[in-house]
């Protein structure tokens, strides 16, 4: 399975688009929030893959839940913008929260800074920010995690070409 993993588009509609086009076909696209837009008017109704996403402390839609738990395969896979947890701070309370609805997997953004790793035993991916990112580089980033058949998972961080900021 590969899922696309975006975060702090910010409005960049086109920048959405642009990650997917990059990246089709994808199996699903995890959004871990600061839309700012409705991602089936963005992205249309026909696709043929599933959308996962929450809204951030930018989102003001009453269509997109704080948190989602879901499964996909073997994994179970908790998603929140992170603004709840003090994620600049770091990922303890994330993950904490990520073990108490039984994920295995942890997805935030928030940060707007690429962040991979395992903290209480969960898997931690932060996808950066396709808009305006804010680590060393300033390059505009998204995940790619692919899931195989055996439950084994493999995360790669790319980026979006195009002028980087400063």
């Amino acid at each position: 399975m590969k899922i696309l993993i975006l975060s702090d588009s910010h409005g960049n509609h086109d920048l959405v688009r642009k990650a997917i086009g990059q990246e089709a076909p994808i199996d699903m696209l995890i959004h871990a929030g600061d839309v700012e837009g409705d991602l089936d008017k963005i992205l249309g109704k026909k696709r043929d893959y599933e959308i996962r996403a929450v809204a951030g402390n930018m989102d003001w839609s009453d269509k997109l839940e704080d948190e989602l738990c879901f499964s996909v395969g073997r994994h179970v896979i908790y998603l929140a913008h992170g603004h709840r947890f003090g994620v600049h701070g770091g990922t303890y309370r994330l993950t904490e929260r990520a073990r108490q609805m039984g994920a295995d997997i942890a997805v935030y953004g928030h940060t707007h800074a690429p962040d991979y790793g395992t903290e209480n035993d969960v898997l931690v991916i932060n996808p950066g920010s396709i808009a305006k990112p804010r680590q060393d580089g300033w390059q505009k980033t998204y995940a790619v995690m692919t899931i195989d058949k055996s439950g084994k998972v493999d995360v790669e961080f790319k980026h979006l070409p195009g002028r980087r900021f400063f």
